[in-house]
This record gives C-alpha cells, structure tokens and sequence, in this order.
C-alpha cells in the first residue's frame, strides 16, 4: 500500500492556505537549514538507495498494461491517469532535478513509468507528472512504497468569462498569499515600475487614443495650445471631467460621433486594450481602453494574465482573444487557495511546480520567446493603400518579433536580453528570502541552476539600464584638407536582435555630427542632413520668404538644406530591402546641409540672423531637439496619410521609408565643415533614441524622452 503523506507533507499544505503575512526574509541561508528547523520531523526524503549508487535503467522493463513496472533500487514506480483513464506520453520528473524535455522520461501506453530518484536534490523528494491539459499533480516519496504510485490527473475546464482578474500586489502591499507578491518578491519588485505596469495607464498612449493633451490640464492653458475643453471620461475614473483635446486621436478618427463631443460608447476601439490594459473582467477582446478601471487600469500587463496565456497563434490580430489565447479558471475550488473560489490555473515554464496555489500547466511559450509575438507584431489594413505597392492590403505597423525571428540572433530568444537572469534568486518564489521558513519543495519551490529565474522587468529604452546604449555602435573617421575639415560617420546595430529602433512606429534613433574647434561650433558647409522628420518649428520652402518666421525666437537656428534628385538606396525592413521597391520607392530623398543662420531678434514676425542666410531648396527653422537639417542622419519608420503628412500608425495609409537598421546592419554618413583658423578641430558624433517625434511632443506638451545610445569624438589629423 502506499503510506499516507507524513505529518511534513500536512504542515506544508496548512502553511499553503494561510492569509498571513510573509515570513520574514532569511536569506543566506544553506540549502539544508530545514533539517536544523524542524530536526523532530521525520524524513521525507529517504529511500532504498546507496548514496554513490546510481539505478541501472537500460534493463529490460515490462511496460506492458497487464504488469506493474519490475523494482529497481533507487527509483519508483509511477503510474499516471488523465480523468480516470491510463495517460501515455506523459512528462514524469522528480522536483528540482535538471530537465530536458527532448529526453526526459514520459509514461507508456499503460500510463506507466520508473522514475529514477536522486537523493543528493535538496527538500522535498517528489515525483510530478507534467500533462498540457491538466494541472501539474506530484506525490512525496518515502520508504516502503511497494506499489506503484499513483498520480491521477484532471483535464482543466474551460474558459471562465466570469473569472475576475487578481491582484498581483505590490511592493508595499503583498501581505497576503492570494497575491502573486507574496512570495515572489523578487519578480513582483522588478515588474511594479515596469512598462508593462504601466501599460494601461500610459499618458502618451491616452493622449492618441483619444486625441487629447493630459499636459495642458486646465481650460486656459488647453486654448493657450490650440486644443478645445472639453468634459468627458477620464483614463481610470468613473466620474466625468475636463480634458483637453487636441491633434490626432484614434476614436476621434474612427468614430465619427465621438470628434466633437464625449466619446461614450465608440464602435470601433483599435484594439489597443487588447494589450495596454487586457485585464478587464469579462469578455476578452475589443474593449475600450477608457474601461479600464482598478486592477485593469492600475496594473496593466500582471501576471494573473500572462501567467493565463494557454496558446500564441501565428496569425490574427495582437493582444487577448487575438493571437493571445487566455485561459482562465473554471473548475470550482476552495477560496483559501486564493483564486476566488476557482482552482488556481497558471501557465508557466516550468514542469515541476505542483503547488495547489499555482495550479500550474507547462507551456514552451514563456522560453521561447513566442508570448512576446502576440503584441509585438502588428499589422494594419487601411482603407485607401495602394495595393501596387502593398499587394498583400497590409502595411506593417509594428514589426519586432517578425524581425528578430528573420534576423541573426534568432536562435536567442526574446528574453535573452529582456529578461536576463535575475542574480542571487534561488527560485521564483524567493527560496533565498523565506528560509529556513519555507519549506523546499512543494511549498516554495526547489533551488533552480543560476540564471533560471528571469527578470521580469522588461529591460529596453524606458528602463534606465543601459541597454539602449549596448544596441548601437558609432565610429568617426574625421580627415583635413586645407580649411576643410570632413569626417565619415558610421553607425551599426551591434546589439539588438530587431530593427533599431522597434517597436511602436514614432520612435526615432538620430545621428547628430557637430565639428568643435575649443569648444566651439564650427559651421557646416555640406554633408548629409538630419531628415525633416527630425524636428522643425518651422519649415519654409525656397518660393518662400525666409525673413518671416511668426514662431521665431532668439537663439533659434535657421539651417538650409538642398533637395537633390538622387535618393538613398538603403536595406530596410521587408519590401525596403527586399528588392520590391526601388531607391525612389524608399522615400528618403538625399538631402545635403548648405548652412545655417541663428536669429538674433524677432520684430513683427521678422527676423534678424547673425549671417546672411545661403540658397537652398529648403529651410528650417530649429530649437532645441528639433535637428531636421543639422549635419547627421535618422533611422526610423515612417508612416504617412493620403496628404502625404507623418501620422500615427491608426491614421496610416503608407510607409514612405523604413530605414531603420536591421541586426548587425550599418549605415555610413559624410559630413563637412569650415575649419579655417582651428588648429585642432574635434568631430563629434551622437547618437539619440527618441520616444517619438519632436513636433508630436510639442504639440501634445509631453515631457521629452530620449536617450543618448552614443557619443564619440575624434580629432582631425
């Protein structure tokens, strides 16, 4: 017969379901301070083994359905059942030890298995079976077990639109074991702050989702920016209020009903709640993101739904209900496991966490990469793109995983750099902070090998870690000839595994090249130029009179470019590198620096300039990080309506340019300036990753994000 669980085993399924506080951190401790905690407890973990006797598994065994598997020393004999049935090709491992799901040992066609034991393993002797459709059920193992052992699985029910999503907790607040934070803290800490935290509550993804400007907030400074006042529904809020709405929005541009008065009830909602805020109860899919309300709002992208993600499909639309199959429990269970009253259902990377808390079910996807697809690919189908240059109806508005799968570093997924190790974490649930407190095992996990535990902070350009900075490469070839100082600038993608940038289609990296001669400008007389898309108060064409600039201020720059005939030929992103469009097809038209002019006063609109202002084909008025026409360059994607003007992917009908560099791609600029008197002039060259672009920000008063990736500088010979 097989012995009940020992007193050890009820203990730790007691400490399971209380609602206490932590326990409080012990870190440090060796993995073996459970036998000095508990020394009168009886030993779970031995068997019948020789401490250097390793079991001889190559002999012959009886599999059949008719026999029990023949005893061998050191190991047990498991049978497994799905609803009551024999389970074959069923995962079969014991709790901690290394596996390798490509020959880890699975159940015959009798459901039945020998399980080889390592006594070595600290906590917890245990033996789980891993099935993709049922939580994940174990067994303790002690002495004098002569009969099979037998783990009986259950199919988990289906999706439960009742289900109400749980709090993750926070630092601060995690008192309970009902919320995730309580025992992992670690991963808890990493993601509270996280964009993915953020997600639903994101000013700049509300200023676009609704046309609005969160920084003008009163009625004056709203009319003082051109925007109009109105009361309508707030991002988070169930109560009414003023805001202030200007430029560009989504449900203004797809609801006709909702451009000129309060958007209450839109028809059409982009999707973006599918990922910004897809914690909302109920149905999955196709809600408004102004819906979103506590946990939804206030924790965006928790674990309650990533750790529901059952499947990633290839195709359809990003987010929930799209190519993220959610899966959340249904099969009635005890409310002190936490779940309100539904048996915990988690997905997860792991084949060994049987813990009732968690109710886990293995799945590939949060190893491999393939969870990140289902919001970071997003294809759009405009009404009005020209299907002679997008055959397919389709424009790419968000392309990350598409070209990380078809670039070199496909073969290190997405977590590689986003999520690296976390260091010092014994295992997810903190084993490290909760010894000897916790027991090791089915309580709290077994130790991981170093690096297993992933950070979940989601690193990259809003997290100040210096991963922007690793991407990207600059190197400065400066020479002299006379009085003119030239310098080739190239930049390479060194570190991304993506495009540079990615991600959401207004983002920018922008090259900008300076000559210094003692700290000191010198100017530029040619070269190529920073693209209009990088940044103008102004811009005037050469039918135009370049005298008059209303916006002008002292200090500004006037800088002159000339628009030539010839285009950049470049290897970009799908049909921009793949032979479909021609350089003119491309849309960057070379443009070539010719000078520059700072404004000295301002009188009526008019303005003076330190020195007369050159010919050109076009001119720019500049302050700031606005830099079209400053000797550099730009990479970055560019989506446009039918006018032809730079939009949001939701008002796009086009991408005009795609240039953004590839994995492992390089570009090489050239620029020249006047060295005349500089005995000793210094090139300098920086690279700048934008949030999004200049204007945009200034028309919506958001604060400016931008990181420099690169600063190099070189003296001239």
């Amino acid at each position: 017969m097989i012995p009940k669980r020992p007193p050890l085993a009820l203990l730790a399924l007691a400490l399971l379901a209380c609602d206490g506080p932590a326990a409080d951190p012990m870190g440090g401790a060796p993995p073996d301070a459970m036998a000095d905690a508990a020394p009168d407890l009886p030993d779970m973990r031995r068997v019948d083994m020789e401490p250097d006797a390793a079991p001889d598994m190559t002999a012959d065994v009886d599999m059949t359905a008719d026999a029990d598997l023949i005893p061998v020393p050191g190991a047990v004999r498991v049978r497994v059942t799905l609803d009551g049935a024999p389970a074959a090709g069923v995962m079969v491992v014991q709790g901690g030890a290394p596996i390798d799901p490509e020959t880890a040992l699975r159940t015959d066609a009798a459901g039945l298995a020998l399980v080889p034991l390592d006594t070595a393993i600290p906590g917890d002797l245990y033996v789980i079976a891993s099935h993709p459709r049922a939580r994940q059920r174990g067994e303790w193992i002690i002495d004098g077990i002569d009969e099979p052992v037998h783990l009986p699985l259950t199919t988990f029910g289906p999706d439960n639109p009742d289900y109400r999503f749980q709090d993750p907790g926070e630092p601060r607040r995690r008192n309970t074991t009902a919320q995730c934070g309580h025992c992992h803290l670690t991963i808890n800490d990493a993601w509270f702050g996280s964009a993915h935290q953020r997600a639903a509550r994101n000013p700049v993804v509300h200023d676009l989702y609704a046309g609005t400007a969160a920084a003008f907030d009163d009625p004056e400074t709203c009319a003082a920016n051109g925007g109009t006042w109105r009361v309508g529904r707030i991002p988070g809020q169930d109560e009414p209020g003023g805001r202030c709405h200007l430029g560009d929005g989504l449900l203004p541009a797809r609801n006709p009903g909702c451009a000129d008065g309060p958007c209450d009830a839109p028809e059409d909602t982009g999707g973006c709640a599918d990922c910004h805020a897809p914690a909302m109860n109920g149905a999955l899919g196709g809600r408004d993101l102004l819906d979103a309300r506590a946990i939804a709002y206030d924790y965006g992208i928790s674990c309650d739904v990533c750790h529901r993600v059952e499947s990633v499909l290839d195709a359809g639309p990003p987010g929930i209900a799209g190519r993220l199959k959610l899966h959340r429990p249904s099969d009635p269970g005890p409310i002190t496991l936490g779940a309100g009253g539904v048996l915990p259902l988690t997905f997860g990377p792991s084949h060994d966490s049987p813990n009732p808390r968690m109710g886990s079910v293995q799945r590939d996807h949060y190893r491999d990469g393939r969870i990140c697809s289902g919001c970071h690919q997003h294809d759009i189908a405009p009404d009005g793109i020209d299907r002679a240059r997008w055959p397919g109806g389709r424009l790419p508005a968000q392309s990350t995983w598409a070209e990380w799968r078809d670039g070199p570093l496909a073969d290190a997924p997405c977590q590689s750099c986003h999520m690296p190790p976390e260091p010092g974490a014994a295992n997810s649930a903190d084993l490290q902070a909760f010894l000897p407190a916790a027991l090791i095992g089915i309580q709290a996990g077994w130790f991981r090998p170093p690096g297993s535990v992933r950070r979940h902070r989601w690193l990259g350009p809003r997290v100040e870690d210096g991963m922007a900075e690793r991407a990207a490469a600059v190197f400065v070839r400066p020479t002299r000839d006379g009085d003119r100082i030239e310098a080739r600038v190239e930049v390479r993608n060194v570190g991304a595994g993506h495009a540079l940038p990615t991600g959401e289609a207004l983002r920018e990296v922008v090259l900008r090249v300076e000559a210094l001669c003692d700290g000191a400008p010198l100017d530029a007389i040619d070269g190529d130029a920073v693209p209009a898309w990088g940044g103008a108060v102004d811009t005037r064409l050469a039918d135009e009179d370049w005298r008059r600039w209303p916006d002008a201020r002292p200090g500004d720059v006037i800088r002159v470019v000339d628009v030539t005939d010839g285009w950049h030929d470049y290897e970009g992103f799908g049909p921009f590198g793949d032979g479909s469009f021609t350089p003119e097809g491309k849309g960057m038209p070379i443009e070539r620096v010719v000078g520059s002019a700072t404004v000295t006063a301002v009188a009526d609109g008019r303005v003076e300039t330190d020195r007369p202002l050159p010919d050109g084909d076009r001119a720019h008025l500049t302050r700031g990080g606005a830099l079209a026409g400053a000797p550099g360059f730009g990479f970055a994607r560019i989506m446009t309506a039918p006018d032809g003007r730079r939009v949001p992917h939701f008002l796009a009908t086009d991408v005009r340019s795609d240039n953004r560099l590839l994995p492992g791609a390089r570009w090489t600029s050239r620029h020249a300036f006047d060295g005349v008197g500089c005995p000793a002039p210094i090139v300098r060259a920086r690279l700048i990753y934008r949030a999004w672009p200049w204007a945009l920000g200034r028309e919506r008063g958001w604060t400016p994000r931008t990181i420099e990736m690169a600063r190099v500088e070189r003296a001239a010979p």
